[in-house]
C-alpha cells in the first residue's frame, strides 16, 4: 500500500514537473513569438514607409515630368510691382487734397511658346489694385485700361497674341501679329523700369491694351542695315456691343444702331542711328475713325461718334552710349482732330471731338517727351534719371491705359521726374522719385470737350499734382 501511494505520489510530481516544463517552454515561445511580431510590424512599417516614399518620389517624377512637358510649351515669367506713393493735388478752386500712404500692387504672369520654329505665342495676365480695397476703378472695363488700372483683384488678358513669320529666306522676310498686341508700356518706359524694350510703339502716342492685327516687313537684308522694320497695323480701339442686340450668342446689332465701331489703323518704320546697335528710331502715322464719345455709356440715343483723328510722332532712343552707361531719348507727337459736328450732352453740356456748344472745328496739338538716365556705381547699379514732357492746349494721344497712375504723357501742360534706382541684380531694382505735373488747360488725355484754361476754372480738378514715391520692380 505504501509503495502505491509512493509511486503515486512520484507519478504526481513527475507529471507536474513535465507540466511545469511545458508551461515554460510555452512561455518562451509566446515570448519569441511576440518578438518576432514586434520584428514583422517593425518591417511593416518600414515597407509601407518606403511604399508611401516610393509612390510620393513617383508623383513628384512624374510631376516634374508634366511640368518639364508643360514648360517645354509654355515659359513662364513673373512681374511684381510695389508701389508707395503720396500724392499732393492743387485744385483749380484753390483747395488742396492729400493722399499719402497709397500703397498699391501690379501682379503679371507673362507667357511664351515657340509653337514651331516660325510660330511664336505671347501673353501675359495682370492684376493690379490698391492694397487692401477692393474698389473697382470705374474704367477698369474699358477695353485698353483692363489690368492698366488700379482696381479691385481681378486678373485680365493684358497681351495675347501669335507672331507667324514667314518668308524668312527671301530678301524681305515678313511677320504676322494678331491678337491682344504688345501696345503698352512702350519706349521708353524701359529705362526707369529698368528692362529691356517690352512694346513696339512710342509711349507718347500709344500705351494700352489693344487688340488688332500688325503685318511686319523686315528690310534689314535687302538694304544691309540692321533692325530696319515698316509695320502696317490694325486695331479696334471700342467695339460697339450692346446686351440687347444678340441672337443666341451672336452680337447681330439693331437696324437702327447709329453708333460705329472705332477703328484705327497705322503704319511705323522703325531702324537704328548709324554706328549705334543699342539705339530705336521709330516714325509713325495713324488714322482713329469713328472716335466714340464715351464708350463707357450704353445709352446709345445720346453717344455719338464725334470724328476722326490724324495721331503722328517721331522718336530717337540710345542706349549706353560710347560705354558711359548714359541712355538718352527723345519723342514727338502731333495730332488733328475731324470732327463731324455731333454732340455727346451730358449735365447741360454738348460736347464734341475737342470743343464745347455751337461750331466745332479742326484742331491740332503737340507734345514732346525727353529725359535720360545715368548709371553710376560699380557696373552702373545705382542710376539717377530725368523726364521732362509738354503738351499743347489740344494735345491728344491714346494713352488712357497707362500703368503711370497720373498719365502725365497726356498732359496739357508740363511734366517733370525725376529718381534714383538701385538695381539689386538683373531681376530686383528699387527706385524713389519725385513727379510735377502742372496743368495749363483742363480734361488731359480726354477726346470730348473744349480744353480751357484755370484763369476762371472753379473745380476739383487738379491744377498741379505731385508725387514722392518709392517703387519696387521684380521681373523674372
Amino acid at each position: 500500500m505504501k509503495n502505491l501511494l509512493l509511486i503515486a505520489v512520484l507519478s504526481t510530481f513527475l507529471l507536474g514537473a513535465d507540466r511545469a516544463d511545458e508551461i515554460e517552454t510555452l512561455k518562451q515561445e509566446i515570448h519569441q513569438l511576440k518578438k518576432e511580431s514586434r520584428t514583422l510590424h517593425k518591417e511593416l512599417e518600414t515597407l509601407r514607409a518606403n511604399q508611401e516614399r516610393n509612390y510620393d518620389e513617383l508623383y513628384d517624377y512624374t510631376e516634374n515630368v508634366e511640368t518639364r512637358i508643360l514648360e517645354d510649351k509654355i515659359k513662364f515669367g513673373l512681374g511684381l510691382k510695389f508701389n508707395l506713393d503720396n500724392f499732393d493735388k492743387k485744385c483749380t478752386n484753390g483747395e488742396t487734397v492729400k493722399n499719402t500712404n497709397v500703397l498699391s500692387t501690379k501682379f503679371m504672369l507673362k507667357m511664351r511658346a515657340n509653337i514651331t520654329d516660325n510660330l511664336h505665342f505671347h501673353g501675359r495676365v495682370s492684376m493690379y489694385k490698391y492694397w487692401g480695397s477692393a474698389y473697382t476703378h470705374p474704367y477698369s472695363y474699358y477695353d485698353n485700361m483692363q489690368g492698366r488700372v488700379p482696381s479691385d483683384s481681378s486678373l485680365y488678358v493684358e497681351r495675347a497674341y501669335v507672331d507667324w513669320f514667314f518668308n524668312q529666306e527671301g530678301s524681305v522676310p515678313m511677320a504676322f501679329t494678331i491678337g491682344r498686341q504688345p501696345s503698352s508700356d512702350g519706349p521708353s518706359h524701359q529705362f526707369k523700369e529698368n528692362l529691356k524694350r517690352k512694346a513696339t510703339y512710342s509711349a507718347l502716342l500709344y500705351d494700352g491694351a489693344a487688340d488688332g492685327a500688325v503685318l511686319t516687313l523686315n528690310f534689314s537684308k535687302l538694304l544691309d542695315y540692321p533692325k530696319t522694320y515698316l509695320r502696317f497695323g490694325y486695331a479696334k480701339g471700342f467695339g460697339h456691343v450692346n446686351t440687347d442686340e444678340y441672337v443666341g450668342n451672336a452680337y447681330i446689332g439693331a437696324s437702327n444702331d447709329d453708333i460705329k465701331d472705332t477703328n484705327v489703323v497705322g503704319v511705323f518704320f522703325d531702324t537704328t542711328v548709324a554706328g549705334m546697335k543699342n539705339s530705336l528710331v521709330q516714325v509713325s502715322y495713324s488714322r482713329l475713325y469713328d472716335i466714340i464719345a464715351n464708350p463707357l455709356d450704353s445709352n446709345y440715343t445720346n453717344n455719338k461718334n464725334i470724328g476722326d483723328m490724324d495721331l503722328l510722332g517721331a522718336m530717337i532712343e540710345v542706349q549706353n552710349i560710347a560705354n558711359t552707361h548714359l541712355d538718352l531719348f527723345a519723342h514727338y507727337g502731333y495730332n488733328i482732330t475731324h470732327p463731324n459736328g455731333n454732340r455727346y450732352v451730358v449735365n447741360g453740356y454738348s460736347l464734341g471731338l475737342l470743343c464745347q456748344g455751337s461750331g466745332c472745328k479742326s484742331q491740332n496739338g503737340y507734345a514732346y517727351w525727353v529725359g535720360g538716365r545715368y548709371g553710376f556705381g560699380e557696373k552702373g547699379k545705382y542710376k539717377v534719371g530725368f523726364e521732362y514732357n509738354h503738351g499743347s492746349r489740344y494735345w491728344t494721344n491714346l494713352t488712357q491705359g497707362s500703368f503711370d497712375l497720373y498719365n502725365k504723357l497726356a498732359t496739357r501742360g508740363d511734366g517733370y521726374e525725376g529718381y534714383l534706382m538701385y538695381v539689386v541684380n538683373r531681376y530686383l531694382n528699387f527706385r524713389a522719385g519725385y513727379v510735377l505735373v502742372d496743368y495749363d488747360y483742363s480734361r488731359s488725355g480726354w477726346f470730348v470737350s473744349e480744353p480751357v484754361g484755370f484763369e476762371a476754372a472753379n473745380s476739383q480738378e487738379a491744377l498741379k499734382l505731385q508725387s514722392y514715391y518709392l517703387k519696387m520692380n521684380l521681373n523674372y
